[in-house]
């Protein structure tokens, strides 16, 4: 718990310290989360944007292609916001400035987490075709959401920090859970404690300015999702001792 908090510490100061460049590379997370209102319900994870539920099988083209349209660009948005963020902490922690390396490498990160984002949403929405197909209760479409989300979930931090490829970036994740699960627990906890606390205090607001429910999209994107990005940094980070 001990050293849980001294990463929790880590991330509050990387993310105070380059706040503005943070807040600036969130900035697509704005246009990312509207668009993903076209599609059919959505669920988000942490650095993970994944959609989940009921998926229409009597739309129109223009209707599939609206939805297709909004999910890619929802991806590339999200994708280089996560990988900007990731860079953006990485070059703190190892002292260094952002370089046109880094600008490089935001431009890499970008594609290979869209398509990991993208394998995950296709893996969610083929598994509730299926469940659909065979009248399976709809609980086990949220249980497989929840272990894909989780099983990218350290993906970006791997993609960024150690350059790994696609495969090699999920394995990664699957790695680090497995070596600091008691970690993951409490990233989990924190992140619902913030998530939470978030739209509390936004339904407490609207209650008198109905127009406050907006802002906590707002919140969210430029505050909540990526210092818990900043988080999964640390988190990472926390395998090399010698950046603890």
């Amino acid at each position: 718990m001990a050293g849980f908090i001294d990463i929790l510490s880590h991330a509050v100061e990387a993310y105070s310290k380059n706040s503005k460049l943070i807040v600036s590379f969130s900035i697509p997370l704005l246009i990312a989360f509207p668009l993903s209102l076209l599609l059919p319900n959505f669920v988000a994870l942490s650095g993970t944007f994944l959609r989940l539920g009921s998926v229409k099988l009597d739309l129109s083209a223009a209707d599939v292609l609206v939805t297709l349209v909004a999910l890619l660009l929802s991806l590339v948005f999200f994708a280089f916001a996560i990988a900007a963020i990731n860079v953006t902490v990485k070059s703190q922690r190892t002292l260094n400035r952002l370089t046109s390396r880094d600008v490089e490498l935001i431009e890499g990160a970008t594609f290979s987490l869209f398509f990991i984002f993208l394998t995950a949403f296709a893996a969610i929405v083929g598994f509730n075709l299926l469940i659909a197909e065979y009248g399976i209760p709809q609980i086990w479409a949220t249980v497989f959401a929840l272990i894909v989300s989780s099983i990218v979930l350290f993906a970006p931090q791997a993609v960024v920090l150690e350059e790994a490829g696609l495969s090699h970036a999920v394995a990664k994740s699957v790695s680090l859970i497995q070596k600091k699960f008691g970690y993951f627990i409490l990233f989990l906890i924190v992140a619902g404690l913030l998530f939470l606390a978030n739209t509390w205090v936004f339904i407490e607001i609207s209650k008198g300015w109905p127009a406050a429910r907006f802002l906590s999209l707002v919140t969210q994107s430029l505050i909540v999702l990526p210092f818990l990005e900043v988080l999964k940094v640390q988190i990472y980070l926390s395998k090399y001792s010698l950046l603890n």
